[in-house]
């Protein structure tokens, strides 16, 4: 795999900054936590129980979030 990410250094970074952008907008707290375990274990399952992975799988399934996981999401994005 380290070979691919030489070969496409800008998807390498991409992907990198996604995952962080993820995380970043779930920071887990008790709300977010409630708000999106379940999506997490229907969703994401493969994901669990890298915490990064998990945000970011969910991040990648936002048009099959439950209303009250997708609005974690959506009160955390910055504005354009």
């Amino acid at each position: 795999m380290s070979n691919l990410m030489w070969r496409f250094p800008a998807a390498t970074v991409a992907i990198g900054m996604a995952t962080t952008a993820a995380f970043a907008q779930l920071e887990e707290t008790a709300e977010r936590r409630a708000a999106c375990m379940a999506d997490a274990i229907l969703l994401c399952s493969s994901a669990i129980p890298n915490k990064a992975r998990i945000a970011t799988c969910l991040a990648s399934k936002m048009d099959q979030l439950t209303p009250r996981c997708r609005a974690q999401f959506v009160k955390h994005q910055r504005p354009r």
